[in-house]
This record gives C-alpha cells, structure tokens and sequence, in this order.
C-alpha cells in the first residue's frame, strides 16, 4: 500500500531527490515522500478486532495542523539511526473493505470519512481525531471513529471535509448567530472559512469576511456572493462605524487583538486555533502579547472568548447532510492530483509557492 510519510535520514538517503520534498519548517528541512509500505492486515475472525473497520483510502488531504504533526514526527525520526518513516494526513475519504463481528452501523462498500468528535465520541472511543496517518492507503478504525457518506458527494470533496465541516458547524453553534446581526468571517480564504460560509448564508445574518491579502478575493465572492463585503486585514481597512456581534476566526493570535475594538458589546468571538504554531515561532518574543491590555478591551464590551475544538458528531453529520442536500453548497476545492504529482500537491497544500483558494486533493 502507499503512504505520504516523513522520513528517517536514513530513508531519506535511499530515495532520489526528485522522489522526495524537502518541507521548510523555519530553519527545519524535513524529507517526504510516498513511499509503498506493508499492507495493513485484517483478521476479521480476530476478537479485538469486532468492533473495527478496514478502510481503503480513495484519496486524503493535509490540513495546517499537519505541519506540526510534521515537525513532532522529524524531531523523533532525526534522531533515528534506522531506516524509519511516519505517515501523515488528517482527512480522507475511503471505501469500507472489512468489518468485525460487531460492526451493525457499516458495510463492506460504505463509503466513510473520519468522525473527529470532540471532546466526546461514540462508543466510549478517544474523542479527537481519529487518524494522523490519514494517506495510508488503507488503515483500521474504530467503528465509532467513522461516518457513511452519500455517494453524491463527489470523492474530491469528501476527501477534504471532515474536519472543516465539523469545526465550522462547531464554531458557527457556539457563536449563537441571530438574523441581522452583523458577523465576520476572518482569513476568508483559509479552508475553515470557506467551509463555514455554506452554513451561514441560510441564518439571514450579515455576512463579511476579512484576508491578510486581496488574492483570492474574487474567487470569494464568485462562490459566495451573499458576503457583503471583504476587507483588507494588513491595512485593517474596516469602517469605522461597523461592529461585529460573532466573530468567526480560524487564527486568534492574528486578528483578536486587533479586532477588539471592532466587536459589539455582547459580542461572541469563536477561534479554532493559531497561526503560529511551529516550536520556533510559539517561542519566540514576538508571539507575546499585552495580555492585560487585551482582556481589559474584551471585558469592557462584554465580549465572550469562545475557544473551538473541532465539533460534535452530530455537527458533522448536519453539515454532511446540507452539503448533501444543496447543489449551492461544497467544499470549494482548489485543485486534485494523483501520485505522479505528489511534490506539486505538497507544495501547494502547504502554500510554498503558488496562491490556493480551497482544498489541494490528492486521490489514489
């Protein structure tokens, strides 16, 4: 089977240069490569496995977070002496192959993507996600940590969605948006963003979005025309007068301190995470932020902070079934590769050299 793996330097010495990426994690330079690796094997009549399910992979994606599963990865293969790999990728789409004796809720031909419930799961499993090794092409799961999709969701999409939609869907719960309010979406063109935006155009609230650049604007506004306006964050080129009563923000320690004094009183503010996140960067000096000053401009306007966590099962499962249900609605997918472009599609996932408005998909 086929895996996108990071590299042990003893591995990586193995394989051609123009077989491998070198990915540039500030002054780190990892190796990657699809590599064929042992089939995952499924005894069916073994007892542990009664409650599992073999997936073959139809094709994955890599998400930012994959960056830091990236760097913990090569910091424990850099030291190894053998010839190691680790698989990566967060999301996938794939076809049920096997199921134990006790799996009711899946059949052999299901198509399934991850359910990342968290901070609960079904079954009394690990809540989170389910797979850091999603490009494996095929892997065993708990019955619990899968979802059936319908076959009219096309493969490229369902390759790139479970984690957007169940953070988006999560995010959107928690800001308790009201008709009319005034809502803004920040890095409209990241995948979290763009997701999110299929769910807020039926609440009848005012949508704007907000991107550190103008690229990708159009393209925006092309798949979305409901959003009002989007503005420019690096000049923060927001009129004066407009506030936000829920504020969708994938990057915290890019926007809210800026933001603050755009933010009505009451207002609810929703992140997912940070820019930020590589040991260098976390570490460092300019990652630090007056804190009092912060929290003194959010306590005076009444602002609730709501930190996000992916999202429920039930979550996942609403956001599938809209995506399912209106042609309007999906994952916006920037482009699709297969194993003969593997550079190209790490490249572009992780935005090294050519802009990407959407999901970057590689199926096998």
């Amino acid at each position: 089977m086929r895996a996108l793996a990071v590299l042990s330097p003893a591995l990586s010495k193995k394989i051609k240069a123009k077989e491998k990426y070198i990915l540039e994690i500030d002054s780190l330079k990892i190796p990657l490569a699809l590599i064929h690796v042992p089939d995952t094997e499924f005894d069916e009549n073994n007892p542990q496995l009664d409650n599992a399910v073999l997936v073959k992979k139809v094709g994955f994606s890599l998400n930012y977070r994959d960056q830091g599963v990236i760097e913990s990865a090569w910091y424990k293969l850099s030291k190894d002496n053998q010839e190691a790999y680790y698989p990566i990728g967060s999301e996938f789409c794939g076809k049920v192959v096997k199921v134990g004796k006790k799996v009711t809720n899946l059949n052999i031909g299901d198509h399934v993507i991850a359910n990342c419930s968290y901070p609960y799961a079904p079954d009394n499993v690990a809540p989170g996600i389910p797979s850091n090794h999603a490009s494996k092409e095929l892997e065993i799961f708990h019955k619990g940590k899968l979802i059936k999709i319908p076959n009219t969701i096309p493969a490229d999409q369902a390759c790139g969605m479970s984690i957007g939609v169940q953070t988006a869907f999560s995010m959107i719960r928690k800001a308790d948006i009201k008709p009319g309010q005034n809502v803004l979406v920040t890095s409209i063109t990241s995948n979290t963003s763009l997701i999110t935006l299929n769910f807020l155009k039926n609440i009848g609230c005012n949508v704007y979005g907000m991107s550190y650049s103008t690229k990708g604007i159009n393209l925006v506004k092309e798949h979305f025309p409901f959003v009002k306006d989007i503005f420019e964050f690096k000049n923060l080129e927001l009129p004066q007068n407009l506030f936000f009563d829920a504020v969708i923000d994938p990057f915290a320690d890019t926007h809210l301190k800026k933001l603050q004094n755009h933010l009505n009183f009451g207002a609810n503010y929703v992140t997912c995470g940070m820019y930020n996140q590589s040991k260098e960067k976390f570490n460092s000096e300019a990652s630090l932020e007056n804190l009092p000053g912060l929290l003194s401009g959010l306590i005076s306007r009444n602002v609730s902070l709501i930190g996000n966590c992916l999202g429920t099962t039930e979550d996942l499962e609403t956001g599938v079934n809209i995506l399912a249900k209106d042609s309007d609605s999906n994952i916006v997918i920037d482009s699709v590769f297969n194993e003969n472009d593997i550079n190209t599609f790490i490249e572009k996932s992780f935005n090294k050299s050519s802009y990407k408005v959407g999901k970057v998909i590689l199926l096998y």
